[in-house]
């Protein structure tokens, strides 16, 4: 990375990292995220709509804390909303976020305050709370203040606001050549207005209102005087307003589907996932949850979004990925991603977006970057998997739903999908998926490890494109299977073979160039000239989950992944601890990713090796009792478990993150043996399993067809019995493994 991007003082994080070529050859990071002391401090996340918030465990957006604000439409529209008593900071007591999204409650209490009393007033005398609703553009913060002190005090109650807009990819490090103007802030008594003229033509503007008036204005922080009297409580409000408006047409305000958010989740019933451990029980709630919160309205349903806050915004791998592991409790999201992708589905040749007929996007941004094309989100294809991955989710949808509607109205979609990674994504006609990029401000790595040193030989060189991933072609294998399957449920025999025989050929292919047969797994990639890039990689469980890896061929591989080099005991590590550029603190190169790791787990089940799945359930689960709400970060440090101690917490991993939280969801459907025949109200349960951890686990609300499922597993011994109550019409059958 050059010195001209990063400063010496700047911890660089490779986050989905978009390295960048310069003219010289040289890696370039202009997506860079770049942290500060506030990788050590405690955040508080909230999502609502399209605009999410975080703060310090205060409630404050202090300037230490660079990612710190209130967000809409992928720019910050308030840096600052911190919190002074007599010129002083709160002293953190608690807080805690609501299961309900957006809603969170603070608990602060004076410091020592040198007040015109002899001794002063003592920490501790005075409870404020701190109630934050974020509700689709609007932030209302209630202040509640209760004296206890024995006499009444006066103190004076400050409030610093401001507001930058910077882009999200600003807020991120990225240097931008010119800004638009940011006007002079308007402050009164009762409100204090932002306003900035973007580049991109749209006037933001931020409306800052206070009830009761504030009593002074100095600089950028109001004031008001309050006499407590003890055991009475004291209400003030803030309201903050975010809005977007055309510079030519100032009465034209900008409308988005977050109008419909009640709306759209106001029939979703919260199914349950209920155990007799009370601690697994909170992380599946909490995975739950995070999925309600990061999931957005759009005109064409409910999409999640990616995590908080490098990626509120649409990413079609992440949203796949998400769906599918959510898919049996919550199919309207699936069907809600997929019918986004298709509306936006690429249509054109477009180096500069790597735009081509049929492909997935892989990230849209709104942000004034953005639409001043300064960067290529707009929306940006350069990703190899999203549009298999696509397909992938496009059968699972209709398999546990049978929505042939859906189907017949989409399946031109899913052949333009298949049809770009015959024609685009396989150029050179070897079968096999291969990406290099186009765009100048394109990602150089478009698998899901997208950082730009995460594919390397094992001398530590970095591979050269085009790069066919392993577990690429085994998403293509699956992919041209749901292709079949689909073509068979329309009655499209001819193409039902065809897509088989594309899955035959290339699985046979991708045995014969990918084995490894020295370290008894899979090749990560082949480079631009086919040859192997030679270090041992979480990737290649993927190839397990996909079914591209007949069960014989799998045994070896689950072998390898659970040797020491490769498990934590929190979970898999991205790369082998004896590669070269092996890092545990790294982005890709090392770290443990509970996504990553539920993929492979779902993959040693596919292959019979359930007890192994359920270990790695099982390390998810550890992890997770270290994280407050028990909620699973997007990645977290690849360092080996020490008996006693957490794991090592990655710096600036956005948490939530969707595909964390649906991370156990997908290891346990894969152990119970989730097998969805939804067109013959049957669903069939291959050897199903529960960890050793686990007496019993219930289901209910699970979907399928139009109806819902409740199912009880109890330990039996060796066994597991599985239990149906009630009779809703759903045939339950067991298999054997």
């Amino acid at each position: 990375m050059t010195d001209s991007t990063h400063g010496a003082s700047d911890i660089t994080v490779n986050a989905l990292d978009h390295g960048l070529t310069t003219a010289t050859g040289e890696i370039s990071d202009p997506y860079v995220l770049r942290g500060s002391a506030s990788t050590t401090v405690q955040k508080i996340a909230l999502k609502q709509g399209d605009a999410f918030m975080v703060t310090d465990a205060r409630g404050d957006m202090p300037d230490s804390e660079p990612e710190t604000g209130l967000f809409w439409h992928g720019t910050r529209f308030l840096r600052a909303c911190d919190l002074f008593i007599d010129g002083l900071p709160m002293v953190t007591l608690s807080h805690s976020v609501s299961d309900e999204e957006g809603v969170c409650q603070i608990d602060l209490t004076n410091p020592f305050l040198p007040l015109a009393k002899e001794q002063g007033m003592y920490q501790g005398l005075i409870h404020l709370r701190r109630e934050t609703v974020l509700h689709s553009h609007q932030l209302v913060q209630t202040f509640l203040l209760t004296s206890f002190d024995s006499a009444p005090v006066e103190v004076r109650l400050g409030l610093k606001t401001a507001a930058d807009f910077f882009d999200i990819f600003e807020v991120r490090g990225m240097e931008r050549p010119s800004r638009g103007h940011l006007q002079p802030p308007h402050r009164e008594n009762d409100e204090v207005v932002f306003r900035y003229e973007g580049l991109d033509g749209i006037e933001r503007k931020t409306r800052v209102l206070l009830d009761p008036p504030a009593d002074h204005i100095v600089n950028d922080g109001v004031f008001w005087r309050l006499r407590l009297v003890p055991g009475e409580t004291v209400r003030l409000e803030v309201v903050v307003n975010v809005s977007e408006q055309a510079l030519k047409d100032r009465d034209t305000h900008t409308e988005t589907a977050e109008n419909t958010w009640e709306v759209a989740v106001s029939h979703t019933e919260m199914p349950v996932v209920q155990s007799d451990n009370v601690f697994f029980n909170r992380v599946l709630t909490r995975g739950m949850h995070d999925l309600i919160m990061m999931c957005t309205p759009t005109t064409e349903g409910l999409f999640p979004f990616g995590g908080i806050p490098w990626y509120v915004c649409p990413f079609g791998r992440d949203s796949l990925i998400t769906s599918l592991e959510f898919l049996p409790w919550f199919p309207e999201v699936a069907q809600g991603t997929l019918a986004f992708l298709i509306a936006h589905q690429g249509q054109k040749e477009d180096a500069f977006t790597e735009e081509e007929p049929g492909r997935i996007l892989h990230e849209y941004r709104r942000g004034e970057m953005a639409n001043c094309r300064e960067i290529p989100f707009i929306p940006y294809y350069g990703t190899i998997d999203a549009t298999p991955l696509f397909l992938i989710l496009f059968e699972a949808y209709i398999r546990w739903t049978n929505d042939m509607e859906f189907l017949k109205a989409n399946w031109a979609s899913a052949e333009a999908a298949a049809q770009w990674m015959r024609q685009y994504g396989d150029r050179d006609g070897d079968t096999f998926l291969e990406y290099v990029k186009t765009s100048e401000k394109g990602l150089i790595n478009q698998g899901w490890k997208d950082s730009w040193d995460s594919i390397s030989y094992r001398d530590g060189r970095l591979s050269e494109p085009p790069i066919a991933l392993c577990e690429v072609q085994g998403y293509a294998f699956a992919a041209y299977r749901a292709m079949s399957y689909l073509a068979g449920r329309l009655s499209l025999h001819k193409e039902q073979e065809r897509w088989r025989d594309a899955a035959q050929t290339l699985q046979a292919n991708f045995l014969r160039d990918f084995w490894w047969e020295e370290e008894d797994t899979f090749y990560l990639a082949l480079d631009g000239q086919k040859n192997p890039c030679n270090v041992v990689a979480s990737n290649a469980g993927h190839c397990l989950w996909s079914g591209i890896v007949p069960d014989e061929w799998g045994q070896p591989v689950v072998n390898r992944l659970l040797g020491e080099d490769m498990s934590t005991q929190w979970g898999i590590r991205t790369l082998s601890g004896r590669e070269q550029r092996y890092n545990p603190m790294s982005y890709h190169n090392g770290s443990v990713w509970p996504h990553d790791t539920a993929i492979v787990g779902s993959g040693f089940a596919r292959v019979g090796r359930k007890k192994e799945a359920s270990d790695l359930l099982g390390h998810l689960y550890g992890a997770s009792l270290y994280y407050e709400g028990a909620r699973l970060p997007e990645l977290f440090c690849g360092f080996t478990r020490r008996h006693g101690f957490g794991p090592t917490r990655y710096p600036v991993a956005c948490s939530p993150q969707s595909w964390a939280a649906g991370s156990p969801f997908l290891l346990l459907g894969s152990i119970l043996g989730f097998e969805p025949e939804a067109e013959k109200n049957r669903l069939m349960l291959r050897q199903p399993m529960l960890p050793d951890w686990l007496d019993h686990l219930e289901l209910r609300g699970l979907r399928l067809g139009n109806r819902n499922a409740h199912i009880r597993f109890a330990c039996m011994g060796k066994d597991t019995s599985v239990t149906l109550t009630g009779d809703t019409g759903i045939d339950v059958l067991v298999l054997p493994g």
